[in-house]
Formats: C-alpha cells, structure tokens, sequence
C-alpha cells in the first residue's frame, strides 16, 4: 500500500522536502529545490460528453505535471513541484503566491 499523501501549500514545499516521509531530518545539508533537476510529464484529463450513451465522444485535454529530483546521503528522491512552479512563476511576474 501506498504512503499516505499529505496536502499542504505549495508555499511549504521547501522546507517540506527538508524532511523525510517519517519526520526526520535529511543526512547532508539544506536542499535546494530550485538547484534540482527539473523533469515534467504530460497527463490526460478526460470526459464523456453523454455517458448514458454507448458510443459518446471522449474529450480529453493535456494536464503538465512537473518534478524535482534531488539528492541527499541516501541517494535521490523525486518530488511533485507543478503548483510550486506555478507559484514561482507569479511571484516573478509580481502576483504572489498560490497554493
């Protein structure tokens, strides 16, 4: 089974990664999200027009999720940055931050 996923803002992202999935520290220094490999994928998000009928269109539309992989002493770790990004984007544009 899966961890569990914990929701948080994006604007707690940095200091989040500072810390493993059980709570403790990560072994070799502070960890630069922006200084990580940045990676994307793309996704579909898809809707039946009418689904109470057999041979209905599907509608789909690309959804870019982005990543960081970063390292520390134990080896690497990959983190989903999508909304992160999206705020680091705004904040240079001078429109604050989302979540």
């Amino acid at each position: 089974m899966a961890p569990a996923c914990h929701v948080f803002p994006a604007s707690e992202l940095e200091a989040r990664i500072q810390l493993t999935g059980d709570g403790r520290l990560r072994k070799g220094g502070r960890i630069d999200l922006s200084a990580c490999e940045l990676f994307s994928m793309v996704q579909y998000e898809c809707q039946i027009d009418r689904p109470e009928i057999s041979n209905s269109p599907v509608r789909c539309w690309p959804v870019q999720r982005w990543f960081r992989r970063c390292q520390d002493k134990k080896g690497s770790f990959t983190v989903e940055t999508t909304a992160w990004e999206g705020s680091k984007t705004k904040e240079a544009d001078g429109g604050g931050e989302t979540s």
